[in-house]
């Protein structure tokens, strides 16, 4: 499970997460669209299958894909920079390695930005 069940950002805002793995096994972060999560984990599924599933780190090329790391090995860190969504909300991020997106989940969190 990833350390933190939900995080908020700034719609619009230049967000820099540092995603570490210290488990023994590899692990990703996709963030997707609003509502989006079993579309993505079942995606996620069917490249488990797919001959060519590893060489895409697990992340499925459909649109509910917003953004993601590659797969992160085991005592290795990635940072993923992206800039929040404009429109608020509650977005999903999930681990789409093989068998780990229904319990390796939680959610951003895209509040309006505050004013100066």
């Amino acid at each position: 499970k990833y350390d933190l069940k939900d995080f908020s950002v700034e719609a619009g805002k230049t967000v820099e997460i540092v995603f570490e793995n210290p488990d023994f096994m590899q692990h990703n972060l996709v963030i997707a669209q609003i509502g989006s999560l079993q579309t993505i984990g079942k995606a996620a599924d069917k490249l488990a299958q797919a001959p060519d599933g590893a060489d895409k780190n697990y992340v499925p090329e459909i649109p509910e894909v917003l953004f993601a790391t590659r797969l992160v090995n085991p005592q290795q860190a990635v940072t993923l920079r992206f800039t929040a969504p404009s429109k608020t909300g509650d977005y999903p991020y999930v681990c789409t390695f093989p068998g780990h997106w229904s319990i390796m989940n939680g959610v951003m969190k895209v509040v309006q930005a505050k004013s100066k």
